[in-house]
């Protein structure tokens, strides 16, 4: 248990856990049913749990994105079919949107970087396919927000790396 949550920061933790919050928050609200004529498919207490899974991934994100990627989507998935037309919006997109912004900061390689936000908006597909508050509309919005985090990331990193390479040192006949 202590290899898979070595390299895992105290800055990891509290993403994970406030993304979870998040979730288990909303979902609570979805099984109270809905007041105002959002519609809800399911009221069902497993749909904590099985939210929490699509969250709970992302303290991993430093060393395995790939498959913090690819449970998140499972789980998004599970969630969609088992629970139907809920409000995932609330917490889904966030976590999208921190997802996005590790596959700038810690891929290295741009094409894996290119591919990961491209499967980051396909987890927003799959939060916003059934979701009652916000729907499949807003994608293109929800995309270029995940592209702009994904930026940001981008330019964290390079700062980094810059901060981070030695100095070349100046030949003593410049300095004269």
């Amino acid at each position: 248990m202590t290899s898979i949550l070595r390299g895992v920061r105290p800055l990891d933790v509290v993403l994970a856990t406030a993304m979870t919050a998040l979730g288990v928050l909303l979902m609570v609200f979805n099984t109270q049913g809905s007041d105002d004529g959002t519609r809800i498919g399911s009221t069902s207490w497993l749909m904590v749990p099985v939210f929490a899974a699509a969250t709970l991934p992302v303290l991993l994100r430093r060393h395995h994105l790939w498959a913090v990627l690819g449970v998140t989507a499972a789980a998004l998935a599970v969630h969609d079919v088992a629970f139907g037309w809920v409000v995932r919006c609330g917490a889904g997109l966030p976590l999208s949107f921190a997802l996005a912004y590790a596959a700038g900061r810690l891929l290295t390689d741009r094409r894996r970087s290119v591919a990961a936000v491209v499967a980051v908006v396909g987890i927003q597909f799959l939060v916003l396919v059934r979701d009652s508050a916000a729907g499949l509309d807003i994608i293109p919005v929800t995309a270029v927000i995940a592209a702009v985090f994904w930026g940001v990331g981008l330019l964290v990193q390079r700062r980094t790396h810059h901060v981070a390479a030695p100095v070349p040192a100046t030949p003593a006949e410049t300095l004269v």
